[in-house]
């Protein structure tokens, strides 16, 4: 109903800007097409029915240049519509990227939430594998130490039981050396 409207709108403004207008004078009846050579009636009406029948015979013998006020307001409407549909497809893909828009920034929000979340848990395991490392290089040392005090005892042992086997006299081993 709006549509059909705005149409008769831009048809009555259309026909107003290519000069259609009322005549200020009465239009006289004229059955046939008047000719030059018309006998003036009674006195001074003659010359100005003359002048109307000029004014009728110009009006629908000439047409104007260019397209007339239903030809214009047509294809104004027709532009008028085209470009509504156009501002109506904006409008959809408008909500549709504002609706998107909304989308990526929850998505953006939980993401965020996840990486600082991410983040804490990797330097808390660093923190732990640095520890682990000093442990590591702790326990390291501790193993090669107990290694040596083995051999030193070991040593110790063999000097020992040496000593013991010469007090008992029995003779000494060649180590082959």
């Amino acid at each position: 109903m709006n549509s059909m409207i705005l149409k008769w709108m831009a048809i009555a403004a259309a026909a107003a800007s290519l000069g259609c207008q009322m005549p200020e004078q009465p239009v006289p009846a004229v059955r046939g097409v008047p000719s030059q050579t018309a006998a003036p009636a009674a006195g001074g009406e003659s010359a100005s029915a003359a002048a109307g029948s000029e004014v009728m015979e110009r009006r629908f013998t000439e047409g104007p240049a260019g397209p007339d006020a239903v030809q214009t307001a047509l294809i104004w409407s027709e532009k008028y519509q085209q470009l509504s549909e156009t501002a109506n497809q904006l409008r959809e893909k408008n909500i549709q990227l504002f609706e998107e828009n909304a989308r990526l920034k929850k998505e953006v929000e939980t993401l965020r939430a996840q990486l600082s979340q991410t983040q804490k848990e990797l330097e808390e395991a660093n923190e732990f594998l640095q520890k682990m490392h000093v442990e590591l290089n702790q326990w390291k040392a501790d193993v090669l130490g107990f290694r040596d005090e083995m051999r030193k005892a070991e040593a110790a042992q063999l000097q020992a039981l040496g000593k013991i086997l010469r007090i008992l006299g029995a003779e000494p081993a060649d180590n082959g050396g």
